[in-house]
């Protein structure tokens, strides 16, 4: 039987993109110089080496620069394809799959021709998502955690056979449920180049002449997820696969995409819409410059999809109007910056500290985090005060220079009990203020449980140790973990610790307490001066209710007292009605708080120990007889 020739005819403007539609043949529009020879090149898959079939387009197919044609002839999965501008190969813009590359970084790099990338693949699309739901779920009621797909799994502390891959993300769902995160945060999974030249200026003698850009904050075939982080040999169903099982946990999932100046708003609106609707994500976050995202705010597509940014022009996108919902988020390093000043003692600092633990603006969400995949980790701000990046290959010249850290005494690990004690109280300090702001939290991955990456600040090319999580944990790393669970299930439990609006510090209900309220020594007299380092914030249940089995009730009052000084002071607590009093929840310091009745201010009193925190709930003192119940 004579075997069919690949030819091609022209077709109507459609969508970009290149299609497999069944017997009807493969439609291709793509942006090409109508004004120069340009085709496609066919690769049969099953030989590589083979000069590939070169098909070139006719004057007729061009509409200005896009061109518009049908393929037939050809069994789609046999074949991979690239375009070409006479003769010179050009990648697939619109590519929703490449072919080949199932290694990553310098394995890939190694291989040569083995692994080479052969182009694109045509492929139907013939993923059932089943009854798949977004979660939805409201910046207030959100906590969301930061991943690399490959790093999350790819140290051999995980025990799975599909380490590094969007399979063995889906392993770690229960991990991810334990923790209480609502939404996972990932770096870039479309496709890109992670082999890099070294610069000759910063190589050392006898150096590879490549490294990895492990991170993948680059230009890339933004329609293709990544094909090395697949562990079957369809990247697109499984990366699909990834994100259903996680919305059926419960849990979004939001793409990190990085834009550089050249990608138009155009594009850009066209990369978010596809995936939006053919892999169900819930939001993304946008790097880059120049992104307009009043642009991105008109996209029909994009209305109910979460949108994060540096910066977000509200006044642009809303004007003088309230959205109902809030979709776009603020991800910037204010509350990051300023929370590690305060934790380590700065002074002129309780301003700032109070604003952003308040910080929860009606128009957008505001994402909080004190650690996150560029900087230092969370523990590493409290082990080093200079950047270790040296193992980066630019003679540490890379990273930030300042970061707002305190080695608490000694640069780096130490052996000195006293020291690591006082290291893991302020971890609990950090975490403490991180989940009781009333922003929504974001951890990155490994700080759940104090993760170090020996000081290096800028790890874009670490794809080891230094990056990956690890599964395998010490007693003390043990105990960061229980203790972010616990923080997690806190605010999960209590909606006055996560409102949906901000805190006016007004008694707005008429009950005779503000939402927000501030002390000090004595109770409602909070001292603001530029050298205190203390402050106690008191929120009011009143405001928020809560389930209670079948029964709605108020939520508990919240007493927090953070003394980040390194000398003792006294709090007073405010005075609770009848029937109710206060109970200390949990402090970050060792040992217990002693609570003393003052009976010249009626009030009870407490020292709080230096570098330490706590946190008092009001709750009902156990009564017994009709008479007193009538008095609670």
């Amino acid at each position: 039987m004579q075997q069919k020739q690949p030819i091609l005819k022209k077709a109507d403007p459609k969508r970009f993109g290149v299609y497999v539609a069944s017997d009807n043949g493969i439609l291709i529009q793509t942006i090409l110089p109508g004004d120069k020879q340009c085709g496609i090149l066919l690769t049969k898959i099953a030989e590589p080496d083979k000069d590939p079939i070169r098909l070139d387009f006719t004057p007729d197919m061009f509409f200005g620069n896009v061109c518009c044609c049908r393929l037939y002839g050809i069994e789609p999965e046999q074949y991979a394809y690239t375009f070409h501008v006479e003769g010179r190969p050009v990648s697939d813009v619109y590519s929703k799959e490449c072919a080949g590359h199932k290694l990553f970084g310098m394995e890939h790099f190694k291989a040569g021709d083995n692994d080479r990338v052969l182009g694109s693949r045509f492929r139907e699309a013939d993923f059932d998502w089943e009854d798949d739901k977004k979660p939805g779920t409201p910046y207030e009621d959100s906590f969301y955690y930061g991943l690399h797909v490959r790093g999350f799994t790819m140290d051999p502390s995980s025990g799975i056979r599909e380490a590094g891959t969007y399979t063995g993300v889906i392993r770690k769902i229960p991990y991810l449920k334990k923790l209480g995160v609502t939404g996972v945060v990932l770096q870039p999974v479309y496709e890109f180049e992670e082999c890099i030249p070294v610069s000759p200026l910063t190589a050392k003698v006898g150096e590879a002449r490549m490294k990895v850009n492990y991170w993948g904050y680059v230009k890339g075939d933004y329609f293709a997820p990544k094909n090395a982080y697949a562990y079957t040999d369809n990247a697109v169903n499984e990366c699909k696969e990834m994100i259903r099982a996680l919305h059926k946990a419960g849990i979004e999932v939001i793409l990190q995409f990085y834009f550089p100046p050249e990608i138009s708003m155009g594009m850009i609106c066209e990369i978010l819409d596809f995936w939006s609707v053919a892999y169900h994500v819930d939001g993304f976050h946008l790097l880059g410059t120049g992104i307009r995202m009043e642009e991105v705010a008109k996209d029909p597509y994009l209305v109910n999809v979460k949108i994060w940014a540096e910066t977000i022009p509200t006044s642009d996108i809303y004007g003088t109007k309230t959205p109902h919902k809030r979709t776009f988020a603020c991800f910037e390093r204010g509350f990051m910056d300023n929370m590690r000043c305060y934790l380590k003692g700065d002074e002129n600092k309780i301003q700032d500290f109070l604003f952003y633990m308040r910080r929860n603006p009606e128009e957008i969400g505001v994402i909080n985090y004190l650690a996150s995949y560029g900087g230092f980790r969370l523990s590493d701000v409290f082990s080093y005060e200079r950047k270790h990046n040296e193992d980066n290959g630019e003679k540490n010249q890379d990273g930030e220079t300042y970061n707002c850290s305190w080695n608490c005494g000694t640069e780096g690990p130490t052996g000195k009990r006293n020291i690591r004690a006082f290291r893991m109280r302020m971890i609990k300090n950090a975490l403490s203020f991180l989940f009781l702001a009333q922003g929504t939290p974001f951890l990155f991955m490994g700080d759940e449980c104090g993760k170090t990456s020996l000081g290096n600040n800028n790890p874009y090319c670490q794809d080891n140790e230094i990056s990956w999580k690890q599964w395998k944990l010490k007693k003390s790393e043990k105990e960061i973990l229980d203790f972010t669970v616990f923080l997690a299930e806190l605010r999960k439990n209590h909606p006055i610790l996560h409102r949906s609006k901000e805190c006016r510090l007004m008694d707005t209900k008429r009950c005779g307490v503000p939402d927000l309220s501030y002390h000090g020594k004595e109770a409602w007299k909070p001292d603001m001066n530029y050298y205190i380092r203390h402050i106690a914030m008191m929120l009011c249940g009143l405001y928020e209710e809560r389930r209670e089995g079948d029964k709605t009730v108020f939520d508990n009052h919240f007493y927090l007292s953070s003394n980040m000084h390194w000398e003792e002071h006294t709090f007073a607590l405010p005075r609770l009605p009848i029937g109710r009093k206060w109970t200390l929840l949990y402090g970050t310091q060792e040992g217990s708080i002693k609570v003393d009745q003052d009976k010249k201010h009626e009030a009870d009193m407490y020292t709080s120990p230096p570098r330490s925190l706590q946190v008092f709930i009001c709750e009902a003192v156990p009564v017994k007889g009709k008479a007193d119940q009538k008095k609670q």
